[in-house]
This record gives C-alpha cells, structure tokens and sequence, in this order.
C-alpha cells in the first residue's frame, strides 16, 4: 500500500511539471505573435555615445631588412686526361751468357777418426734332418670294389658285327680278385642327360670273354657323345664308380672297350 501511494505521488509531481512547462510555451508563442503583430517600439533610450579614438605615432623603422641569397655550393671542376699514345717498348736483344768452365777440384780428403767395430753376425740354428725311413703315405681307399682295368677306357673298330661304321657301342670284361671272369653282374650305362639308359648281364656276349664278356649298343651312326659306364652287382648295388666314356666321332674308335677288376672282397 505504501509503495502504491509514493508512484502515484511521483506521478502527479511530473504532470504538473509538464503542464506548467506547456503553458509556457504557449503564453510565449502568443507574446511573439502580438509583438510581430503590433508596431515597431521606438528606442528612446540616449544614443551611445563612443570615445574619441586617440592617434598613435608611426613607428619609423631604422634599418631595412634585406633580403641576402644563400650561397650556393660553387662545383670545383675536375681535370679529365686525355690518354696519349704509350710507345711499344722495343726488347732489346737478349744479353749472350757467357759460358762457365766448372773445374771440378777435389775437396780435401776426411780421414775417419772413429774405425767402427763389426757387429757380432748371430749364428743361424740348423734344423734337425729327421732320420729314418722316408714315411709312406697310404692312399684314400675306393668305397668300391671294382675299377676300370689299367685305368683306362680302349678305343678300337667295330669287330663285333658286320655294321661297320653304321654301328658304335661299348663291351668289356669282368675280372675277381683271383682273375677269373666274374658272371651274374650289371652292366649299367646311361648318359649324364638321362636321353640314354640301359643295362645288361655280364656273360651276355661272349666275343668279349668266354665268361663274363658283355655288349650294349649305343648308337646305329658315329657320335662324340659322351656315356657312363656303372658296375652293379647282381641285386643292382652300384660296385663301381661311373666310367666316363667320350667318344671322338671316329669310324676307327666306334668301340669302347671297358674292363672292370675287383680289388677287395665286398
């Protein structure tokens, strides 16, 4: 309630400021009217009357100020030479040097005032001569038993058939180790490519030996092929290493000869 009666207090206190500021303004909007309205109001006030202005000597200068340029910076000319003809310096001919004569004159012989003594030259060791017998080196043992005869392949003619040259093939013979033939063994041979492989009996052709001669056949021309000639036994264990056949391509040598010998029990 109290807060109600003091708004309506502040209310009531700018409604009178703002009627008495409007009534103002129109009593002075009609106080201008009537006085543009009316005649013009003659000044009768006293005219103003204004002071006698008082004359004040003129200052008479005593020097007139002049005007001096400031001087400017005068560029000292600078002297261009002209370049004139430098004169080619003529060489003069070389000076002739005269040739010196050296005389070679012995210097004066030193004589050595110390005579070094020899070092003593050390005595070399012989080394001791082993004595006795020159020892025997045992040689590597074949894992197999059998080997090629003499160590060598022999190359002859066809004598086993009436081919001739249209024929090449390889025989041979099988000897044990009290040199009899051996029958019953592989005759194995094959080429290193695997493009030729056959095998046959010892005591197959006896034109090679009575007992264990054997033939195969490797070719119905002459050739420089090369072959492998293997000793198995009867089961086919291999009792040899391979032989290597290489033939010249010769009419003449179109039959290899191989002849296996046995060199310790197995």
């Amino acid at each position: 309630m109290g807060t109600q009666s003091s708004g309506s207090s502040s209310g009531s206190i700018f409604n009178l400021i703002a009627l008495f500021f409007f009534v103002a303004g129109v009593v002075w909007i009609l106080f201008v009217v009537i006085r543009l309205a009316g005649d013009p109001v003659e000044d009768t006030s006293p005219a103003a009357v204004l002071p006698t202005l008082e004359v004040l000597p003129t200052l008479t200068p005593s020097s007139t100020a002049t005007n001096t340029p400031t001087p400017t910076d005068t560029l000292t000319p600078t002297l261009t030479f002209t370049p004139s003809d430098t004169p080619t310096p003529t060489s003069p001919p070389p000076p002739t040097q005269p040739t010196a004569t050296i005389t070679d004159t012995p210097g004066p012989t030193s004589t050595p005032t110390d005579t070094p003594t020899p070092s003593v030259s050390p005595t070399f060791t012989p080394t001791p001569t082993p004595t006795g017998p020159t020892p025997t080196f045992t040689p590597t043992i074949s894992p197999f038993p059998f080997a090629l005869r003499d160590n060598q392949v022999i190359f002859t003619s066809n004598f086993a058939n009436s081919a001739g040259c249209a024929w090449q093939g390889i025989g041979g013979q099988v000897f044990g180790l009290d040199g009899l033939e051996i029958r019953g063994m592989q005759i194995h041979v094959f080429t290193p490519d695997g493009r030729f492989d056959q095998t046959t009996p010892t005591g197959s052709n006896s034109l090679y030996g009575q007992n264990s001669g054997w033939e195969v056949r490797v070719d119905n021309q002459i050739n420089n092929l090369t072959y492998l000639v293997e000793l198995r036994s009867a089961g086919g264990t291999p009792v040899s290493q391979p032989i290597t056949v290489q033939f010249p391509q010769d009419c003449a040598a179109n039959l290899a000869l191989v002849r296996f010998v046995q060199e310790r029990p197995f």
